[in-house]
């Protein structure tokens, strides 16, 4: 039940219907530049957007620029990013910083900052930084709120003597457009960014582990770490820190009472690290994993190993616990599974089992596996069918989860089985969550599935990225087979409150009496 039902060539198929579906989100405003290459426009114009068709960044140029001014950059705020992370102006210029995250961010000049910065923006908060007096030159640019600027919160300001740099030719800057001229344009940089799904890239994480067999018989599990370059969407590659060349790194699976060998080879070349068995249930202290309490640090080169015993069903993730700040958000970390959670008796034709690790910092970012849209992998399922999928948060923000249209049964909260599921359509998953729920694909179609904090999906140009992917459910041959899912899932259920109206009831339309009357037949 491991397998992962994911078909690139139906998902393109099935494309225009994601179109279709999420063409209603296309003008709302939240985020930075495109991903996608350039669309020409009617008049042979291209839009602008910080990755060019040859996949190289593009020189990043101030929204506008008066003669013998300055200029004006506009620039966003997200988890955790600086978008763009480049600008030029001349003397005298300004800043126009807007937060279009979810949480407070602020930007200032290092070295400046009582001079040049604002102050902590809460979420669609907007302020002005001028640069009057800033001597022409390279500034860095950054969150200062903490651990912000750690997770990838950087940029760089420079003020050019010579004046703002001009618009590169042929290219459109969207801020000056009106009307159905920016309305097209909006559409084509949606539309180029949606028809690229979905993308490949060079690899993909989460690959199920075979364990290597000891003298003993355990199960023995290397994971060396290392830097690795990533590719997290088309021609975007990163530097990151992975477990055997992946991000998010292996997926470890076994079972309860197997004994299990976990060794770790740190090939980082300035960074000691450990491990840390996030919500394994009854592991040993001295697999806890934090250097110099329970373990001593795995400096470079050097190799830990520790043997256990898998004692209870967890749904846990592995990582580490020192210099995490900098190993963790760039992509060192991975699922760890014991067993099997229990599943409820609706729960009977689970065809896979896959896990969602969610990330937002860092040189990874805002990604699914370790991915940004179009590079996610979308999900195959077929009418009546249904999977168990694992969210986990690897990030520094929580993510609301929501799948279009098809319901999401939550059976275990961080490896904890519910005794009465929940089913919702969005979860929230907040950072060291686990979530465990059963997808039901109920209705045909190629149904979104993204964060719902719209600036981790959406740029301000109006293309896609992020975190952001698909569930595309195929017609069943069946017309029945989902006949009885909405009573088995609740979703007939009439609740009855003291004082409330008489509600007919399904079996025979009478009306109910009111809750509060007294029952007047006579004996």
């Amino acid at each position: 039940m491991n397998e992962s039902r994911f078909s690139p060539a139906i998902a393109l198929v099935a494309i225009l219907s994601v179109i279709a579906l999420i063409t209603s989100i296309v003008a709302i405003d939240s985020g930075g530049g495109s991903t996608a290459a350039p669309v020409a426009l009617e008049d042979g114009a291209a839009p602008a957007g910080d990755t060019p068709a040859d996949g190289d960044p593009a020189e990043v140029v101030p929204v506008s620029a008066e003669p013998g001014s300055g200029g004006t950059a506009s620039v966003g705020l997200i988890e955790f990013a600086i978008e763009p992370d480049a600008i030029v102006l001349g003397p005298s210029g300004t800043i126009e910083v807007t937060n279009n995250g979810a949480i407070p961010h602020n930007l200032v000049l290092d070295g400046y900052e009582e001079q040049y910065g604002t102050i902590d923006l809460n979420a669609g908060d907007a302020a002005n930084i001028d640069l009057s007096g800033l001597e022409p030159g390279e500034y860095p640019l950054y969150c200062s709120i903490v651990g912000h600027a750690e997770s990838g919160m950087t940029g760089t300001l420079v003020i050019d003597a010579a004046g703002p740099a001009a618009a590169a030719e042929g290219e459109v800057d969207g801020e000056s457009l009106t009307g159905m001229e920016r309305a097209e344009w909006l559409r084509a940089n949606y539309e180029a960014s949606v028809s690229q799904f979905p993308a490949e890239t060079a690899a993909m994480g989460n690959q199920p582990m075979e364990p290597e067999i000891g003298d003993n018989g355990e199960k023995v599990f290397e994971l060396t770490l290392d830097e690795v370059e990533w590719e997290v969407a088309p021609g975007d590659v990163v530097e990151a820190v992975g477990y055997n060349g992946q991000v998010p790194g292996p997926w470890i699976q076994v079972d309860v009472g197997d004994e299990i060998t976990i060794r770790i080879v740190n090939e980082l070349d300035d960074e000691a690290t450990t491990l840390h068995p996030h919500g394994i249930f009854m592991h040993p202290f001295e697999v806890d994993g934090v250097g110099m309490i329970s373990m001593e640090p795995i400096m470079p080169g050097d190799v830990w190993e520790q043997t256990f015993v898998a004692q209870e069903t967890s749904v846990g993730m592995y990582h580490g616990h020192d210099n995490g700040v900098h190993q963790v958000i760039n992509g060192a970390f991975g699922a760890f599974t014991v067993g099997q959670v229990p599943l409820p008796a609706v729960a009977d034709n689970v065809v896979a089992e896959d896990v969602m690790i969610l990330n937002d910092a860092g040189e990874i970012g805002l990604t699914l596996n370790a991915k940004s849209f179009p590079a996610t992998a979308p999900y195959v399922l077929t009418e009546g069918e249904q999977m168990i999928l694992h969210y986990y948060n690897e990030g520094l923000s929580a993510h609301p989860m929501h799948l279009h249209n098809n319901a999401q049964m939550v059976i275990a909260k961080d490896g904890y089985p519910l005794a009465t599921p929940i089913v919702m359509d969005t979860v929230n998953v907040a950072p060291g969550e686990r979530y465990t729920v059963v997808i039901f694909a109920e209705v045909p179609g190629t149904w979104v599935y993204h964060c719902h904090i719209l600036s981790h999906v959406e740029r301000d140009d109006g293309s896609v990225f992020g975190m952001f992917t698909a569930l595309i459910v195929e017609p069943s041959d069946d017309p029945d087979v989902n006949a009885d899912l909405s009573r088995e899932l609740g979703r007939d259920q009439v609740p009855s409150f003291p004082g409330q109206e008489a509600a007919a009831t399904p079996d025979t339309g009478e009306d109910e009496p009111d809750a509060d009357e007294p029952d007047t037949d006579e004996a």
